[in-house]
C-alpha cells in the first residue's frame, strides 16, 4: 500500500514537473509568435499610406513599421522636384483631411512637420518635408536605395506617416 502511494505521489511530481517546463517553454514561445502576428498584419494605416498622392511627386516607397506594441503605421515616401508645395492643397491621404500645422517644428527624428490631420477614431496623417534618412530595420534596402538617389539629385523628399487606424 505504501508503495503505491509512493509511485501515485512520485507521479504526480513528474506530472506537475512536465506541466510547468511545458508552461516555461511554451507560452513565451506562443507570446513571440504572437506578437510578430500582431506587428505583421495588415492594418488601415498601411492601406492609407499605400493610396497616398502627392501632386507633382513621384512615389518611392510605402514602409511598415511597428512600433513596440501599437498597431502598425505606415509611411510612404515622394521625392519631387523643388521648391516646397503646398502640403495641404498638393497631399492627399484617402479619408483623412490635412491642415497646416500652427508652428513648423522639428518631429521626434529631427523631420520638419509641415500639415497634420486626424479623424474622429484618432486615425492620423502627418506630412513632413526632408524627413531624416530611413533608419527602420532590414528589408527596406530598396526604398533607402531611391532615398538616396533622390537627394543626390536634389530633389525634395516627403514623408507622409499615417498612424492610429484600426484593423
Amino acid at each position: 500500500m505504501m508503495d503505491t502511494q509512493r509511485v501515485r505521489g512520485r507521479a504526480m511530481q513528474v506530472g506537475l514537473g512536465a506541466v510547468a517546463v511545458a508552461a516555461l517553454v511554451g507560452l513565451p514561445l506562443f507570446g513571440i509568435h504572437r506578437f510578430h502576428q500582431w506587428q505583421e498584419r495588415p492594418v488601415e494605416s498601411v492601406r492609407i499610406a499605400g493610396e497616398v498622392t502627392v501632386a507633382g511627386f513621384e512615389r518611392i516607397g510605402v514602409v511598415t513599421v511597428s512600433p513596440g506594441d501599437d498597431l502598425p503605421e505606415g509611411l510612404a515616401y515622394f521625392a519631387g522636384p523643388q521648391p516646397y508645395p503646398d502640403p495641404v492643397a498638393g497631399v492627399s491621404v484617402p479619408s483623412i483631411s490635412l491642415g497646416a500645422v500652427d508652428r513648423v517644428r522639428a518631429g521626434a527624428v529631427e523631420d520638419i512637420r509641415i500639415a497634420t490631420g486626424a479623424r474622429p477614431d484618432r486615425c492620423s496623417a502627418s506630412v513632413y518635408f526632408d524627413p531624416a534618412p530611413l533608419s527602420y530595420g532590414a528589408g527596406k534596402e530598396e526604398v533607402r536605395a531611391k532615398l538616396a538617389a533622390a537627394r543626390s539629385a536634389g530633389n525634395l523628399v516627403i514623408l507622409v506617416r499615417v498612424r492610429g487606424c484600426g484593423i
